[in-house]
């Protein structure tokens, strides 16, 4: 009966820390609308043109998410091998992530990404796969903002 008790506490517990995680970091759950496609404009814009440059040698899928206060949404698109850009008219005090993911990746294979707002580099990371990615990894680029409109090369 004892171990029966630490088991329920234990599975309890995970379930309290997992969702701890998710309302801190905002994943694990999705407020807002997912949407295939990478719209010219968010919300009402005005925040500033966001630039994202994205190239990879495998197909990949490109995510980016905005929230604030109010709103919450995802757009997505799969692409195809080689160099892709977006430009999005984004929200003053809006944030999210931005996410491309290598699908079926190869040892050799590369992503890279430029993001730029208003002209300006803010983020520049590249990525190189080294070895096979072990059962339920994931290859990708990925950068968290609190608001599109004020990022900068520092953030």
């Amino acid at each position: 009966m004892q171990q029966l008790a630490k088991r329920a506490v234990l599975a309890i517990l995970g379930v309290v820390v997992m969702l701890a995680y998710w309302t801190f970091t905002g994943r694990g759950s999705n407020n807002g609308p997912t949407a295939a496609g990478i719209p010219a404009k968010v919300h009402d814009g005005g925040g500033g043109l966001l630039a994202i440059n994205v190239d990879s040698t495998s197909a990949a899928r490109f995510s980016i998410s905005f929230s604030d206060d109010n709103k919450s949404e995802e757009f997505w698109t799969p692409v195809p091998a080689g160099p892709h850009t977006w430009v999005i008219d984004v929200p003053k005090g809006s944030g999210g992530y931005i996410e491309l993911d290598a699908e079926n990746p190869k040892v050799g294979d590369k992503l890279s990404w430029k993001i730029s707002l208003d002209g300006k580099i803010v983020d520049e990371q590249s990525d190189t796969l080294d070895q096979p990615l072990p059962n339920g990894y994931a290859f990708f680029l990925q950068s968290d903002y609190e608001d599109y409109s004020a990022i900068s090369a520092e953030d």
